[in-house]
């Protein structure tokens, strides 16, 4: 008869542990990232035909930060502000006779959404927990993966150079533009972070993006089929920022 008495009791506390965590999330729902990327560009100056040796050829590192907001438990919104640079460099012996190299520096805005397909809608995976002063249990070391899209702006400045010509401008190449070049962004990806305490996180993302311009580079080929794109991989410092009931951030006394 004992034993009947527990098991109710049993279940409402398993409940009310995970209800507790499912409802923690509301208290810290702004984040900010800080990361370093590494730029892997495809246009038209490189080793087109070399995809796999493409992806070192003029790999750039790059910078900037993420401002996040959950807006559900599973779902975020987050800006992207970076600077970011990228290069390239065309083989002595390239097709059509052109021997070229480039850099490009870029100011990357936009938008996205993030979804968390594990970690995120559930309690999380690989979870640890302690207490603080007050007695409550404090969730962390918490592991989540996340796919994102969205959309953003590049404000791009490349500069060429024509090794052939002792690394001079190609001035006379139709092909060559040397001003800025502003463009549609359309970023994709996967990424994972894990809790290391209650404030900050660590992460690693890779992205794929694609551009609605054929002058990032500062160059756009006559026999150019496709729009300039590039890749991404970024390691992530996450800081976590409280905020009140009423959903406004607390810049003082985060974690007392």
């Amino acid at each position: 008869m004992k034993n009947k008495i527990w098991i109710p009791i049993i279940a409402l506390l398993l409940f009310t542990s995970i209800d507790g965590y499912g409802q923690r999330w509301k208290l810290r729902r702004y984040e900010m990232d800080i990361y370093l990327a590494g730029v892997s560009f495809h246009g038209d100056i490189g080793l087109a035909d070399k995809p796999l040796a493409n992806m070192f050829n003029g790999f750039r590192p790059s910078f900037g930060i993420n401002p996040r907001y959950m807006i559900r438990q599973n779902l975020a919104l987050a800006l992207d502000l970076g600077y970011y640079m990228y290069g390239g460099k065309d083989e002595p012996e390239s097709s059509h006779g052109r021997y070229y190299s480039f850099n490009s520096n870029a100011f990357v805005h936009g938008v996205r959404g993030e979804y968390y397909i594990l970690g995120g809608a559930t309690k999380p995976i690989l979870s640890g927990a302690v207490y603080n002063r007050q007695g409550m249990i404090n969730s962390y070391k918490t592991f989540f993966i996340y796919l994102y899209g969205g959309v953003s702006g590049i404000l791009s400045k490349a500069t060429i150079k024509d090794l052939n010509n002792d690394g001079e401008e190609p001035l006379n190449n139709p092909g060559y533009y040397n001003n800025a070049v502003y463009s549609v962004v359309f970023p994709v990806g996967a990424g994972l972070k894990f809790d290391v305490d209650p404030r900050w996180s660590v992460g690693l993302e890779m992205g794929y993006n694609f551009s609605l311009s054929d002058k990032l580079d500062g160059y756009a080929s006559q026999w150019s089929n496709y729009n300039d794109s590039y890749y991404t991989i970024s390691v992530k410092g996450i800081y976590k920022i409280r905020n009140d009931k009423n959903g406004r951030p607390v810049l003082k006394k985060l974690y007392r």
